[in-house]
């Protein structure tokens, strides 16, 4: 027995480290060079609430390698009804033909058709997507009327002189429409929730609102500038309801657009000085939901250190 106790001891020593060392956050400070002189807007609310992610993927260069044999997830389900959409606003830019609903359905099951081998995932998927398919096309019916015209997937760019060199956002909008009065509306699909009002108002969520500010300087291919009337997310869940129609934040659009734009250009001078690091979520407020290199900062280890008093 009192061997068999002191051997069961030497095991647990094993386990037990000399001396423990609390992990600090990191700190990256890449020399200017090396920062991105070029983002999309999708990367700046990253860049905003997460430096250190955007540092792993747009200067370590790191990308997350999908699961071996996993099941499609609600972004390649995100990509699959934009790709349904763009395609069936392409074929049909201005009137809707008399079997409407037979053809976007008809697109939605060549663009699914590839999820089909995962038959779990295409049962709960298509479903959905029939539903979005007839709550939308009922948009388009009740708006056709007051749409000049559409633009979909439609890319521009933004340029801005800035203290580490010229600075270019670049943007791949879901949608322009531009009314029948010259007035502009910027859409952005969701499959999943969308920023609420608040959030776009502050700041914190600029994707459409710096997506304006492209628009008013006349930064997209083939699309004339012009008043901005509103900034529009179509959150398209396929649940109850289907479909659903928010403005991305009270404040009036123009507005958003310039103070996203100044917001933006602080936030690249503060970048542009090579001691300015790449903090890892300074405002836990402001992180992303979800988040591929927290395990590279090992957020799990100083994040939740024990207080030492």
């Amino acid at each position: 027995y009192e061997d068999s106790a002191r051997l069961k001891a030497w095991a647990a020593a094993l386990d037990q480290p000399v001396q423990v060392v609390p992990t600090a956050p990191p700190r990256p400070c890449p020399p200017l060079e090396a920062r991105p002189r070029e983002l999309s807007v999708t990367r700046i609310e990253t860049w905003m609430g997460d430096p250190y992610a955007l540092y792993a993927r747009e200067i370590l260069r790191l990308r997350p390698l999908d699961p071996l044999d996993a099941d499609p997830g609600a972004a390649e389900r995100g990509t699959l009804v934009h790709e349904a959409l763009e395609k069936f606003l392409r074929a049909y830019p201005k009137e809707l033909p008399a079997d409407a609903l037979e053809q976007l359905r008809d697109i939605g099951a060549d663009v699914f058709h590839p999820i089909r081998a995962k038959p779990g995932a295409y049962a709960f998927w298509w479903p959905r997507f029939l539903r979005v398919a007839d709550w939308f096309l009922g948009e388009e019916r009740a708006r056709r009327a007051e749409i000049a015209e559409s633009f979909v997937e439609i890319t521009g760019r933004l340029q801005f002189e800035a203290p580490g060199g010229r600075f270019t956002l670049t943007a791949k909008a879901d949608r322009i429409d531009r009314r029948q009065d010259g007035r502009l509306e910027i859409i952005d699909y969701k499959t999943g929730a969308p920023p609420n009002k608040k959030r776009v108002d502050r700041g914190f969520a600029p994707q459409l609102p710096l997506e304006a500010a492209i628009v008013a300087q006349g930064g997209f291919e083939g699309l004339a500038s012009g008043p901005i009337a509103a900034l529009t997310f179509w959150r398209l869940s396929g649940g109850s309801p289907p479909g659903e129609i928010l403005a991305a934040g009270k404040a009036d659009p123009e507005v958003l657009a310039a103070e996203a734009l100044a917001g933006l250009q602080r936030l690249v001078a503060e970048f542009d000085n090579p001691s300015t690091p790449y903090l890892c979520q300074p405002r836990p407020d402001l992180a992303p939901r979800f988040n591929d290199y927290a395990h590279l900062s090992r957020l799990a280890e100083w994040s939740v250190a024990e207080d030492p008093a």
